[in-house]
């Protein structure tokens, strides 16, 4: 007989190898949220969201970035970006940010779409879909339609069964608000929009409880967005639904471990088959096989030359002129091998550290596009980064801010100043961007590097300012207005020594061209070193009640070598004007101005300085009293005063060679800008030599 069980007989088990509740109910959690519950669950919403194009004969359009995961490549029509975030209660809004404007080319082609998201355990659908779009169809509505004749079509529509009548009145308040910011900062083209919606927009909601049509409904009064919410909604845990998964492609990064939709569609059987852990290393080694296969760039409209990509395995062959924000810069013998013709790096670091330094890289943009040629139409511009959604988007933006009118069209001859910018401004412009491509979404950090450049204090003119002008020709010479003509060549000319600012402008007037060589030093390095050599004119304009005093009309035209290898044709204009002193006893003297070509266009004027003188611009230095030793060849001179532009002083010093009247010498004179300020440091040394005929 067996002796009875005693307690030392029992053996307890350690704690820690006692798994508690919590534990277990993780780990069941963990294994019903795998990787390939997720793709399964996935694959069964996307049959769902098929039925639902199917059942209405509209196109699909994914709202990123959950909606793309249950719509196949084959399938998807068009990507938007609405955030929940601009639906959340008491939190409304209309985004100016992403304006979604691709949307009605869509509707306008199909008549409608179905909209694509989906949103995790708790909720029968995303505020995306039941507050965000809505508020955007009854803003577009009225902004296109206006609300007096039609009001009943262009009311705020939600749905019931997820607005409740409280909130859906507070947004509708906030409608006629969003509609005058959409207006009055994104500035649209209300009649091409117009053009585009023939009726008002409508939301209609569908979710897996919904009732399909058996055959597709005709909608005569506006034009139907279908709100699809892809996943069925889950009330208990998702270890109740074997394996199921609502929102399953929600916060994709936590779980995919780098997969894409595009990725997924194309290896979905494979995928499928692969153990749990063996997910990580297949996704990988599909990447990296996907890897190689080049990166497509996109056009930013309205314009037809702006182009935004990766850097990654991007084909540069085409592009004319390339921007990189990168770590390191494209080597010299893939730039040459593409054809490439002028190439600036802005050295960014990777991540967020990346939008910092852009902040000051970004000022090189106005140097480098001064120099440049205003593009030809065909010629393109391409601006690249590592992701192509962050960095290279901040730069275009800037430039569009920059060099582009309303229509697009880019002009690098002149950048606009910072006073005629605002947030507003870079706002519009930054619509251009979202709308052309919604995944070109840049981080806030980055918009900020590009507020910053933007709205500081900008001077374009000091950093070698280039206006584009045709090749300058080789002219006759002429004399001065009021001055007595030149002597013929039987009669020779006098000995002129200049001692007067008079005689000075004459001779400058009645040389037909000029050579140059300019030196450039600037201690900064936003501001390029290097050397730029060329031809100038003066040409005599004629006098009249709108230009009263002696003008001239300099023009050059040359090509920068910088110090880093880089080499642009650069072209300028200023207006030379002699005038009277103070009083009548004072000496003339020499005045420099800018030339205005924004008015110039404004007056729709070519050539010179306008019929009313439109192409005078302000002050930019005038000549102070020339000076000269006995035994000097030469006579100087100095500004009047130092020049303050914005926020920087520029100081001027003359000096011309005597015997610039003299047949058989030496003609030349020399003017050296030295130029300090918060941005700039560097001096511009020219010196000027007559060109024999």
């Amino acid at each position: 007989m067996s002796k009875p069980l005693t307690e030392a007989d029992i053996i307890f088990p350690h704690l820690s190898n006692t798994p508690n509740l919590s534990n277990t109910l993780s780990s069941l959690r963990r294994s019903t949220l795998s990787t390939h519950n997720r793709l399964a669950s996935i694959i069964s919403d996307s049959a769902f969201v098929e039925s639902v194009a199917s059942a209405y004969e509209l196109p699909l359009v994914a709202n990123e970035r959950c909606g793309s995961w249950y719509i196949p490549p084959s399938l998807k029509s068009g990507s938007v970006y609405f955030k929940s975030t601009d639906g959340h209660m008491g939190e409304w809004s209309f985004s100016l940010r992403r304006l979604n404007l691709q949307l009605l080319d869509v509707v306008e082609k199909w008549g409608g779409a179905v909209v694509v998201d989906s949103t995790r355990r708790g909720k029968s659908m995303p505020d995306a879909l039941s507050k965000t779009i809505p508020t955007w169809c009854c803003v577009m509505n009225r902004a296109v339609f206006g609300v007096e004749n039609a009001k009943e079509e262009t009311r705020l529509f939600t749905p019931p069964q997820a607005v409740g009548e409280s909130e859906h009145a507070q947004m509708e308040k906030r409608i006629d608000g969003f509609v005058q910011q959409f207006l009055d900062i994104c500035k649209p083209n209300i009649p091409l929009l117009r053009s585009k919606l023939k009726k008002p927009l409508r939301p209609i909601w569908i979710t897996q409880k919904s009732s399909l049509p058996d055959s597709a409904p005709s909608f005569s009064d506006f034009h139907p967005i279908v709100l699809c919410t892809a996943s069925r909604r889950v009330h208990g845990a998702e270890a109740s639904e074997s394996g199921y998964i609502q929102g399953a492609a929600d916060d994709h990064e936590a779980w995919s471990h780098g997969l894409t939709p595009p990725l997924f569609w194309k290896n979905r059987d494979m995928l499928m088959r692969m153990n749990e852990e063996d997910a990580p290393e297949i996704i990988a080694k599909l990447i990296k096989e996907q890897k190689g296969s080049g990166a497509a760039a996109s056009l930013i409209k309205p314009t037809s030359q702006l182009y935004i990509s990766s850097s990654e395995d991007i084909q540069l062959a085409g592009f004319e002129t390339v921007v990189s924000c990168t770590p390191e810069p494209f080597a010299s013998t893939t730039l040459k091998d593409a054809g490439v013709r002028h190439y600036l790096h802005l050295k960014c670091q990777n991540g967020k550290l990346g939008s910092r330094d852009l902040r000051t890289q970004l000022p090189q943009l106005v140097p480098f596009f001064s120099f440049l040629q205003t593009p030809e139409t065909q010629s393109k511009i391409l601006l690249c980064c590592p992701t192509g959604k962050d960095l290279s988007v901040g730069a275009a933006l800037a430039i569009l801010c920059l060099y582009t009118d309303e229509s697009g069209a880019i002009d690098t001859g002149k950048a606009k100043e910072a006073k005629n910018m605002n947030k507003s401004f870079i706002k519009q412009r930054l619509s251009w961007i979202t709308t052309s491509n919604a995944a070109l979404n840049p981080s806030r950090a980055t918009l900020q590097s590009v507020n910053a450049m933007l709205l500081s204090s900008q001077d374009p003119k000091a950093s070698l300012p280039t206006q584009p002008t045709a090749t300058l020709p080789i002219r006759e010479t002429r004399p001065l207005p009021s001055e007595p003509t030149n002597p013929t060549p039987q009669d020779p000319a006098p000995r002129s020594r200049l001692s007067s600012p008079r005689s000075i402008f004459t001779n400058l007037a009645t040389t037909s061209t000029w050579n140059f060589t300019r030196n450039l030093t600037s201690k900064l390095p936003s501001h390029p070193s290097g050397t730029v050599t060329g031809t100038a004119t003066f040409t005599p304009m004629p006098h009249s009640s709108s230009i009263p005093l002696p003008t001239l009309l300099y023009a050059e035209e040359g090509t920068f070598s910088t110090t880093t290898g880089l080499s642009f044709t650069a072209r300028r204009k200023y207006v030379y004007q002699l005038c009277p002193g103070a009083e009548p006893a004072d000496t003339e003297f020499i005045a420099v101005r800018f030339f205005d070509d924004d008015k110039m266009r404004e007056a729709r004027q070519e050539g010179g300085v306008g019929s009313d003188g439109q192409g005078i611009g302000g002050l930019f230095v005038e000549m102070g009293e020339l000076q000269a030793g006995e035994e000097e060849e030469a006579v100087r001179a100095k500004n009047r005063e130092t020049h303050l532009c914005g926020r920087d002083l520029y100081a001027a010093t003359w000096a011309f060679a005597r015997n610039m009247t003299v047949e058989g010498g030496e003609v030349w004179w020399e003017v050296e800008y030295e130029v300090k300020g918060p941005q700039k440091d560097y001096t511009s040394s020219t010196r000027y030599t007559r060109v024999v005929e």
